[in-house]
Parts: structure tokens; C-alpha cells; sequence
């Protein structure tokens, strides 16, 4: 039996500051911990966005930027934080500030949590780098967290004993995304009766495969002239200027819009008809699990994490990767089913409240840190 922990210290921290599905679940994690229990501080390594969310829930933030991977003064400045504060348990997101997270363990004599969001830093090469940053945080972690089955294999495969790895998926506040289609995105669109609006949230990067989902854009209109298709996410000007050229190449500047980032992503998901993630890679998708909480219909492809997600033809559609052709074929399907889209739907937010909800994902990483402050 695990004795609960009273009045602990958790440090939470992470490599970038957001907006991101890491950033968001370190956010939602380290600000709805049980007070009575745990004492939430946080480190990241820049202003923005994430300290501007965290500053809004009165959690105590620091910040120390490193230059590159050896750089010692995010070490120095976590040593001291966890001796200051007097840190009982360090929790640390994405592969360079898990690393550094389990040298301050190591220096400090802190149990150490890493929490992996997604598997693409497993194909980096066999450099040095990886290879010193795997080896620390597989001998000094306490806990290795995974957010779905795919990426434990995947750290399985790296070596990381099983003993140490725990599954937690992620998990969102459901009732945040319970809004009714209220119409501000099609207004500001310009977007008539009759419009079919399909979206997709997630930041501009090589990994979302957005470049599948112009293709399947340019399908879908052929054959469905009323769809409009929106990008909701942090652009990356390179990947920007590529994909400006594909719309252009593609005669698309009309029918596809990138929205950049938005804060009110719950109402946009209430005005899609068909929400889409394009991904070739993903760890798990938190944007998935909003829209399943915000009852749409889906077509995410089997890029990792998703299928855990999304149950083919009950929760949502799955199609290959980087398939444009099936894309477009399933999206053209919901449209053209509107009550079996709205089955979909419902079957998603209803699994949504079951399984991936916040309270739970938070009552689990809140039994880890007692199962490693207090192995009995």
C-alpha cells in the first residue's frame, strides 16, 4: 500500500514555452495537482505564451534558457532551484530537459520523472548527443512516463527497462470544449449557408503532414465545391512558405486558410463540420482528444499514438499516413453522412469523458509521485 504524501514539492519544467500539446499538459498538470498534497513550481526556458498561462494561475515560474545541449546554466539554475525551494520530485517533458532534469536529480539526490510526448527524436541519428542523453535519463529517471502504447514501444526498443516505463495518456477539461456552433469562425471567413468547414489544429511542423491534407483539399472541393478547409496552429515561416506555394500550385488561396495561433480553439472546434489530423508521426494528439470532446467527427491517420485513440468506424475515420487520396475519400464520406457523422461524434465525446479526461489523467501522474516519494 502506497501511504498518500502530504505538502511535497514538485518542480515541473520543460524545453519550450509553448503554445503545444507538452507545454499544455505541463500547464493543466501542474495547475489542478490536489493543493493539500503537492506544491506546484515550474521552470522553462523562455517568456511567452506558457509563463503567460501559468502567471494567470498564480503558479511560481522561473526561467533559464540554454544555447546548446552541454550548456551548464539550465543545470545550475534547476540545482539551485531544488535546494531553494527544497524540491521533493522533479518532473521534466521532451528529450532535452528530461536529460537535464535527471542530472539535477543525480547532483541533488531528487527522484526524477520524465514524461516522453512523441517519438521523433528517436530518429535523430546515432549522434553522441542522443546517445548521452538516452544513457542518463535511462540510468538516473525514476520513472520514464509514456502517453500512449506506440512510444513505449518505441523506448523499449531504446533500451529503457520496462520496469521504469508507465503509460498515462493525456487529458483535457471535456467540459471546456462543450461549445455550441456559434458561427464566429464562418463569419469571419465570409463563409455562406450551406459551407462545409473541416479543420485541423496543430502547429506547423514537418511531422503534421500538412502538405497531405492541401493534396486531399484540392480532392475534396473537386467533388464537394462548398468545403472550406481552416489550419489552427504556431507557424513555422519555412514550412509556411512551402505550403503557400503548394495552395498557389494547387489553386487553393480561396478554399484554405492557416488561422495562425488562436486562443479560442473551442469554438472554432464547435463550427467544423469534420475535424482532421494530417500526421505522419504522432505521439499521442491532444488536439484529437479536444474534438472528440467537442463531438466531431474525425479522420486521423494511423501515425502512432492516434490509433489508440480512435476506434475506426465508432469514434472517428482512420486512414494511412501521408495518403492523400484516403483522406480526401473519408472526409467526402462524413460529409456526404451527416447522421452517421454525428454518430461518430457522440460515440467520440462519450469516450472522451470516459478515458481521457482530465481529472484522470492527473489522478494518475498524482499516484506515480506518491508510488516514487513513497515506494511502500
Amino acid at each position: 500500500m502506497v501511504v498518500a504524501v502530504r505538502n511535497c514539492t514538485i518542480l515541473h519544467t520543460i524545453e519550450t514555452g509553448g503554445p503545444g500539446g507538452a507545454e499544455t499538459v505541463l500547464l493543466n498538470l501542474a495547475s489542478n495537482l490536489d493543493s493539500n498534497r503537492f506544491r506546484s513550481l515550474v521552470l522553462i526556458p523562455e517568456d511567452g505564451w506558457l509563463r503567460k498561462q501559468l502567471q494567470e494561475r498564480e503558479i511560481p515560474t522561473f526561467i533559464a534558457k540554454s544555447r546548446v545541449w552541454y550548456d551548464l546554466r539550465v543545470l545550475t539554475v534547476m540545482v539551485r532551484l531544488v535546494k531553494q525551494e527544497k524540491v521533493d520530485l522533479i518532473h521534466s517533458h521532451l528529450p532535452g530537459q528530461n536529460f537535464y532534469s535527471c542530472l539535477a536529480g543525480c547532483l541533488t539526490g531528487r527522484k526524477t520523472i520524465v514524461t516522453y510526448h512523441g517519438a521523433l527524436w528517436l530518429s535523430e541519428g546515432e549522434g553522441l548527443r542522443r546517445d548521452i542523453k538516452l544513457w542518463f535519463v535511462r540510468n538516473w529517471a525514476t520513472a520514464v512516463v509514456v502517453v500512449s502504447d506506440y512510444l513505449e514501444r518505441s523506448l523499449r526498443n531504446a533500451r529503457f527497462p520496462t520496469s521504469k516505463i508507465v503509460r498515462i495518456y493525456n487529458g483535457v477539461n471535456t467540459g471546456q470544449f462543450s461549445v455550441t456552433r456559434i458561427g464566429h469562425l464562418r463569419k469571419e471567413l465570409g463563409c455562406a449557408d450551406g459551407i462545409k468547414l473541416i479543420g485541423m489544429v496543430a502547429n506547423l511542423r514537418q511531422s503534421k503532414g500538412y502538405e497531405y491534407l492541401i493534396r486531399a483539399a484540392r480532392k475534396v472541393v473537386d467533388s464537394m465545391p462548398q468545403a472550406r478547409f481552416v489550419a489552427v496552429g504556431e507557424i513555422n515561416q519555412v514550412i509556411a512558405e512551402r505550403l503557400s506555394s503548394l495552395l498557389g500550385e494547387l489553386c487553393l488561396q480561396d478554399r484554405f486558410f492557416f488561422l495562425g495561433f488562436r486562443q479560442d480553439v473551442p469554438e472554432i472546434l464547435g463550427d467544423l463540420d469534420v475535424f482532421v489530423l494530417s500526421s505522419t508521426c504522432e505521439g499521442f494528439s491532444l488536439a484529437t482528444i479536444e474534438a472528440m470532446a467537442a463531438g466531431k467527427p474525425l479522420v486521423v491517420t494511423r501515425s502512432g499514438g492516434p490509433q489508440e485513440i480512435v476506434e475506426d468506424g465508432r469514434t472517428g475515420l482512420l486512414v494511412p499516413p501521408a495518403d492523400a487520396d484516403a483522406l480526401a475519400a473519408r472526409i467526402c464520406e462524413l460529409l456526404r453522412n451527416p447522421e452517421r457523422a454525428a454518430a461518430l461524434g457522440e460515440n467520440a465525446r462519450a469516450k472522451v469523458v470516459s478515458e481521457f479526461s482530465l481529472a484522470r489523467m492527473v489522478s494518475n501522474y498524482e499516484r506515480l509521485y506518491e508510488r516514487c516519494l513513497n515506494p511502500r
